[in-house]
């Protein structure tokens, strides 16, 4: 079986919606997505100004990563929205190949920082920091619900 990554592009969106659903919907999220709802939000992304996003394949769409570039006062940022693989074929690498393939671009694009959301203390959180990222320090997340 042979692996590649290849840019995201609307070719992927179905098959990255499936995975969405498939991935959201079980532990640890329990999420509701429905194929309108997740193909609707990577849609968004998808065309979000500055968006950088990456697909796994290996036969088939194993994963994806997807997020969007923005500009600061002195650099830019990257906003990683979404990073997705298949519950089976986690923790084999997949998502660390996604992230690398992510991080050389952007280090390409001169981006000078990653930010993102996460679920605290669960896995999602252990990944990211056993790949250097740390919660912020100066930062926190609000929300308002009406």
């Amino acid at each position: 079986m042979s692996e590649e990554i290849q840019t995201f592009t609307t070719e992927y969106l179905d098959k990255c919606a499936h995975l969405y659903v498939e991935v959201f919907n079980t532990e640890p999220w329990n999420e509701q997505w429905t194929f309108e709802t997740a193909r609707a939000k990577l849609f968004e992304i998808l065309n979000t100004p500055g968006f950088v996003g990456f697909v796994f394949k290996q036969d088939e769409l194993l994963g994806f990563v997807a997020g969007y570039c923005k500009q600061g006062p002195k650099s830019k940022s990257f906003y990683l929205e979404e990073i997705c693989v298949q519950p089976h074929k986690q923790h084999q690498g997949i998502g660390t190949k996604l992230l690398n393939q992510l991080m050389d671009t952007l280090t390409k694009m001169e981006v000078t920082g990653v930010y993102l959301l996460t679920n605290k203390d669960g896995q999602a959180e252990a990944f990211y920091t056993k790949h250097g990222y740390q919660r912020s320090q100066h930062l926190i997340f609000m929300a308002k619900r009406f």
